[in-house]
């Protein structure tokens, strides 16, 4: 009898504890935590395993939503779905990497200098005229999300003339893009993105009798870009009904900024 009444005891304690919080390191864990871990000289170390692709479940065997890990293992094989080591969690379908700050790069920018030096550009009557204003080189040694931003000043003159108002009546356009000019497989060349433009007309500066003051564009454009070298411009294109010229980086807050987030 009395080894029947142990039992029972140790039954109750055990279903007690299993419907309760569990705590490590403190007596009473937070009530709305099921796992509560406290320490002031120690972390909490994830699983140590090595994935294989991001689209395969392995080592486990199928995907669970929720499951996080740290993959110890580079595997570049699976060319669309590549792992590196780091933190990944499971969305129930693929695993997803946890990017971390230093996984961020800075390829452009970051500063405050001024981008462009003044660039006087001559845009002759219904013939649009490209300009290329900057390029950029860089490579990326996984899949990435990358940022393209800028902030490109211009002013606008009188044909061959960098100090009179431009005096028509004709609108003048204005737009900057960025362009790759080089890049991997399947990712287009030679076709502006990202583009910002700035329609100039003469009636918004009818009583300027001096210099005109600097206006801005802002190209931007979020791309997910694989793995490769690129080259990419900031390009100008300007075009009127009446000639006109363009001064590109008239101002002193040129900036141009690329940063790219791995997303493998």
């Amino acid at each position: 009898m009395k080894k029947n009444k142990y039992i029972s005891l140790l039954l109750i304690g055990f279903c007690l504890f299993t419907n309760a919080q569990v705590g490590v390191g403190m007596q009473s864990p937070n009530a709305n935590a099921q796992l509560d871990i406290t320490s002031t000289n120690k972390g909490f170390l994830l699983p140590r395993v090595a994935l294989v692709a991001t689209n395969n479940p392995a080592p486990l065997t199928s995907h669970v939503a929720g499951m996080t890990v740290y993959n110890t293992a580079t595997n570049t094989s699976a060319a669309a779905n590549p792992v590196y080591p780091g933190e990944y969690y499971n969305d129930g379908t693929q695993w997803q990497r946890n990017s971390a700050l230093n996984d961020v790069k800075m390829i452009a920018g970051g500063t405050i200098a001024d981008l462009l030096s003044s660039t006087p550009v001559d845009v002759p009557a219904g013939s649009p005229v490209n300009t290329t204003l900057a390029t950029f080189s860089f490579t990326l040694d996984r899949p990435s999300s990358v940022d393209f931003g800028g902030n490109i000043s211009m002013s606008f003159t009188a044909n061959g003339d960098s100090n009179t108002p431009v005096g028509d009546s004709s609108v003048k356009v204005v737009t900057v893009n960025f362009i790759f000019t080089s890049a991997p497989a399947g990712v287009a060349v030679n076709t502006p993105f990202g583009g910002s433009t700035m329609t100039y007309m003469n009636a918004t500066t009818a009583n300027i009798t001096t210099i005109t003051g600097n206006l801005y564009t802002a190209p931007h454009a979020l791309l997910q870009l694989p793995a490769g070298n690129y080259v990419v411009t900031i390009t100008g294109t300007a075009s009127g009904a009446s000639p006109f010229r363009v001064n590109y980086g008239s101002g002193i807050r040129d900036l141009a900024q690329i940063k790219a987030t791995p997303t493998k």
